[in-house]
């Protein structure tokens, strides 16, 4: 992704043919390319690896060559955008629903509460411990940051469409109700939904000096063009973007895109545990060709990996 690049890394790779596009809405269209020429040129299979559904609006294109194998998968908004392309007409591989997969989702929840803690001390004077925050989404990720902040100090309140989920919410202990209450109650809202939490229409229930953070992968939780094109006043400084819009100031950090990649998004050694299934998937597609449609990796080899991955880091 053009937002997570890393110059160091980049610099590594001098010797590959290596393309950064230059936004996020050009990532699929170069993918794209880099795979139809590969599996022309090339004789070995081609596997897309994706991390966002870039390439799903092109997999008809990418199914008429034999060369490419399939896709491999590795998160649940990319695998949503696959799932809207059923029937699918090549095989993708998805670790985004997998049990180690959901592990990774603890480490993601602590980094995005650090990451607006971070910034709350740096650029407001502010403690988390005295704000109200509210988490829009309950799913894995939502609920590792909600138990992060409340561990935090701060008042949490937490918000999802799904009623399950917010059941789960109320017996966790934490404060539920109407969305239009909680969004005026927050101080802080932080976004995880995967979707898009947020409208310009819900600015005049915000409150004045409300803070808005993304916790999900690409620009997706809050309508950051609507907030602009609303605003009286735009001023920017470093990863905060002051709007006055409505009557009152909202604060947008790192322009709506996810605050944990400000930072190492995802720290310690679940990542090998993730990359590993990753990279299994690959191996599964390179080795023969499947029937087009979702496939998982086997239960049997998650276990196999679980335990190897406990035996090189849990008796530390």
């Amino acid at each position: 992704m053009p937002y997570s690049v890393q110059p160091e890394a980049l610099s590594l790779l001098d010797d590959l043919p290596v393309t950064v596009p230059e936004s996020i809405e050009d990532v699929g269209a170069v993918a794209v390319s880099a795979a139809e020429r590969a599996a022309r040129e090339g004789e070995l299979p081609v596997i897309v690896q994706e991390v966002g559904g870039y390439c799903a609006d092109a997999v008809g294109g990418l199914a008429r060559h034999p060369g490419i194998r399939g896709v491999v998968e590795d998160t649940k908004q990319g695998q949503w955008r696959y799932e809207r392309k059923m029937p699918l007409p090549l095989p993708l591989f998805t670790i985004a629903d997998s049990p180690l997969k959901a592990l990774e989702d603890v480490q993601v929840g602590r980094s995005v509460a650090y990451s607006v803690e971070r910034l709350l001390r740096l650029r407001f004077y502010r403690l988390l411990s005295e704000r109200r925050v509210l988490v829009l989404g309950y799913g894995g990720i939502g609920t590792a940051l909600a138990e992060h902040l409340r561990r935090s100090g701060a008042q949490v309140a937490v918000y999802d469409p799904d009623e399950v989920r917010m059941s789960a919410a109320v017996v966790h202990g934490y404060r539920t109700g109407a969305r239009e209450d909680l969004l005026r109650w927050a101080e802080v809202i932080v976004g995880v939904s995967g979707h898009r939490a947020l409208t310009a229409d819900d600015l005049p229930l915000l409150r004045d000096g409300v803070v808005l953070a993304s916790g999900s992968s690409k620009q997706v939780e809050f309508d950051v063009e609507g907030l602009h094109q609303d605003a009286e006043a735009v001023v920017e400084v470093d990863e905060v973007t002051e709007l006055q819009v409505a009557d009152r100031t909202v604060y947008l950090l790192n322009e709506g895109k996810p605050v944990n990649f400000m930072e190492q998004s995802i720290l310690g050694s679940v990542l090998d545990l993730v990359y590993t299934e990753l990279y299994l998937c690959t191996r599964e597609l390179a080795a023969r060709p499947w029937e087009p449609g979702l496939h998982r990796l086997a239960p049997q080899m998650q276990q196999e990996l679980a335990h190897l991955w406990r035996e090189e880091y849990g008796q530390q």
